[in-house]
Formats: structure tokens, sequence, C-alpha cells
């Protein structure tokens, strides 16, 4: 999948991720990356979808759109740092791909 793209069906998931992640005061210059789909309906019909996001500073996070019952609203959970990040994706062609969206010609 390209950086930035959602798992097929999950377009209504998208919106909300953008949200989620604006709200985590990630802006502009951000690309996701190994997004798939969980095979789950959340509230609204949107389907779960996890991934990871790499940010203009360099860190990635994992994260996966679920639904907070006491919250009653969507959220990245579980969501954590990638410890090395080139270490740990730096061979995986998405990963590239999302370097070369927020870096441009920079590698990883």
């Amino acid at each position: 999948m390209t950086p930035d793209a959602t798992a097929p069906g999950s377009n209504a998931s998208r919106p909300i991720i953008d949200r989620l992640l604006d709200a985590q005061g990630m802006g502009p210059g951000r690309a996701l990356f190994l997004v798939q789909s969980e095979g789950i309906l959340l509230p609204g019909r949107v389907e779960a979808v996890s991934g990871y996001v790499l940010q203009r500073d360099g860190r990635v996070h994992r994260w996966w759109l679920s639904w907070s019952e006491t919250g009653n609203t969507y959220q990245l959970s579980p969501w954590a740092e990638v410890i090395d990040p080139v270490d740990a994706f730096g061979s995986d062609a998405e990963f590239r791909d999302a370097w070369s969206v927020v870096f441009g010609s920079r590698g990883g």
C-alpha cells in the first residue's frame, strides 16, 4: 500500500485517523504506512484499521483505530513509539516510500 493510503474498504476511517493524529499534535508532513484492515466494524460502520505514522521529526508511532466505550469516541489505541524506526523498517518498501513522502530524496 502506498503512503497515506488506507486499507481497502476503510475510506471512512481515514478522516477520523487524520483528526486523531492532528489532536496528537502531528501536523502536515506525516505519512501513514503498513496500514491494514483489522476486520472489525466500529460504531458508525467505520472499519478498524491499524498501521504506523512517520512524522516530520523522524519518529514513528504504531497505532490502531479503535472505539473507547468509556469516552464514547474513536481513539488511536494502542499508541506506541517505535524505537529506532530506520532499523525496524529500513528494508520495508512502504517505509521507504513514506520516508520519501515526508523527507523527499533524503534516505532513511
